[in-house]
């Protein structure tokens, strides 16, 4: 006895999918608003600034800000108590303007604390920074 099955029957599809179209269309939009603001040259200002020669200037004098694990401050080797840093810092700031600082903070501390130490620098005056992080007291 013969068993007839559908598998070998040809079947006429009449129907588009649009899926694979709207995939391509959606591709095309994504393209085309990345490409148009690109072609677009000399209208506007750009994202940002190009670096002038003064602000990538290394720092005429440098120093060291030490942040420990228990939060304690040292600048320059000296021990601060982190409610006189402010103080210490826009000294500083007016007796050597072209001063940098790197500040080394350690690995173990939240970002909020190295957010409030860069604004305790900004605050002072102090513009040229640079951030390391440490494990352990060196």
């Amino acid at each position: 006895m013969k068993r007839h099955s559908n598998r070998h029957q040809l079947r006429l599809i009449t129907e588009i999918s649009l899926t694979p179209l709207l995939d391509l269309v959606l591709v095309l939009l994504f393209v085309f608003m990345l490409a148009v603001p690109l072609l677009k040259t000399g209208q506007g200002k750009p994202a940002m600034p190009a670096p002038t020669p003064a602000s990538v200037a290394a720092p005429a004098e440098k120093m060291t800000l030490l942040v420990n694990g228990d939060q304690s401050v040292t600048l320059n080797g000296a021990m601060l108590a982190r409610t006189d840093l402010p103080a210490s810092l826009k000294q500083l700031a007016q007796s050597r303007p072209g001063l940098g600082i790197e500040v080394r903070i350690h690995r173990d501390l939240p970002v909020q604390q190295l957010v409030e130490t860069i604004h305790m620098l900004e605050t002072a005056g102090i513009r040229k920074t640079a951030v390391t992080t440490h494990a352990d007291a060196p």
